[in-house]
């Protein structure tokens, strides 16, 4: 039997962030990620769409204050969406935001929009962002530990996470993703950085992506993160 992990913590990306925009009474600023899993898919993913879904509040609202009213947020749309809350960082700013994903179609998105308002969220009309942005979303994560600092999501398919001693800075991390794809011992994956709050300490992550995800693959990964 599966034992589950249950626990909070954060996922750091980098990426592009593109405006949705549609006939809805509030003319509210919404955005998508345009290339999750852009170092597996390429420039050209294959998940469906809707993919990331970003509506960006005028105040941050913290995920224990989402998590407590999200239940009848999925009940309004009749299907089971993952909401978590995110800062997103551009041009030297902090954009807080919802983050919304296993959302249902677009179509179903100022239904979301009434959903949120009578929850007393209020949101940005218009923000200027970046070709690229930092995302840092809180999330609750339900893992299993198949080995010690070992994990495979519960909850997203083809997720899996091995834990590593630091957190490190965007070159460092792009560099050493390029580094083990160009060896071409791992297979093919997507990578990011990530972070949970466990036993009273702060432990951090690599979020692994990969349609052929393994404990083997995340061995391999772990031991050329290490080498590097």
């Amino acid at each position: 039997m599966k034992q589950k992990i249950h626990l909070s913590g954060i996922i750091i990306k980098h990426e592009k962030l593109e405006q949705i925009k549609l006939n809805i009474p509030d003319n509210i600023y919404i955005a998508e990620a345009s290339t999750p899993y852009a170092n597996y898919y390429g420039q050209l993913p294959r998940t469906a769409k809707p993919n990331s879904i970003f509506l960006f509040t005028k105040k941050f609202h913290f995920l224990e204050e989402l998590i407590c009213f999200s239940s009848s947020v999925e009940k309004c749309l009749f299907e089971r969406i993952n909401i978590a809350c995110a800062i997103v960082e551009s041009g030297g700013k902090q954009y807080p935001a919802i983050r919304i994903k296993n959302f249902p179609d677009y179509s179903q998105l100022a239904k979301l929009e009434i959903c949120l308002q009578e929850k007393n969220i209020k949101f940005v009309e218009k923000i200027h962002l970046d070709e690229r942005v930092k995302t840092i979303v809180s999330k609750p994560f339900v893992l299993e530990e198949i080995e010690p600092n070992f994990y495979l999501d519960l909850i997203e398919e083809h997720k899996g996470y091995f834990v590593v001693e630091r957190h490190f800075d965007p070159e460092e991390f792009e560099a050493s993703i390029a580094q083990i794809r160009y060896n071409g011992i791992c297979k093919l994956f997507d990578a990011e950085q990530g972070a949970v709050y466990s036993g009273g300490k702060l432990i951090h992550l690599i979020r692994i992506f990969s349609e052929s995800l393994d404990l083997d693959m995340l061995k391999c990964l772990s031991k050329e993160f290490s080498k590097l």
